[in-house]
């Protein structure tokens, strides 16, 4: 299933085993648990218990299944119908940005190019905020980065260029260690 921005409205549930669940749906609750998610040590009953109260009502019996559920609402992947169905894993992918580490880029990114002061306004949704913060401009400094940290050095051509690039990389690079997604092993860990 994929939402088409321009007139369907933005999904508030998420549907496991056939049911919809209400989920939290403001940008800033989303960017918590990503930060949460990024920054845990260690999988336990604790921190299940802690990203399953983005589920607004009632939760999943299923709580592996929950947790997947939240997973794929936070990667937004009804925004994309052109990669639904396309091999690998974006999870395993090196991240190119931070919401934390970011955070002043991201800011002065929607404040200049949409004039929205995003600390402030009352609600968006997690989608809406996805959709504005993917079409930023390349050269917003949020872009430029996410490039940097992103380009296949071997793609770079000339040394010098080569070097200044790698320079930038460095000094740019991300400082977490943490996978965004838990896996079906370690979920099944907090049980056990």
């Amino acid at each position: 299933m994929c939402v088409n921005v321009l007139f369907e409205k933005f999904p508030e549930t998420v549907t496991v085993e056939g049911k919809k669940y209400r989920v939290v749906t403001d940008f800033r609750e989303w960017i918590k648990l990503h930060e949460f998610l990024e920054n845990m040590q260690k999988y336990t009953r604790y921190t299940l218990e802690i990203i399953l109260d983005w589920y607004m009502d009632t939760r999943p019996d299923d709580e592996v299944l929950a947790v997947r559920a939240l997973q794929d609402f936070m990667a937004a992947g009804e925004l994309h119908p052109e990669n639904n169905g396309v091999e690998g894993d974006s999870c395993t992918e090196k991240p190119s940005f931070s919401f934390s580490q970011d955070a002043v880029c991201i800011y002065s990114a929607f404040r200049a190019v949409y004039g929205i002061d995003i600390t402030n306004i009352p609600y968006m949704h997690w989608y809406q905020f996805l959709a504005l913060f993917e079409g930023l401009p390349e050269n917003t400094e949020i872009k430029q980065r996410m490039y940097y940290r992103s380009v296949d050095l071997n793609s770079v051509e000339g040394k010098e260029e080569r070097k200044r690039i790698k320079k930038l990389k460095k000094q740019l690079a991300l400082k977490m260690h943490h996978k965004r997604k838990m896996d079906a092993y370690e979920i099944g860990d907090v049980f056990s």
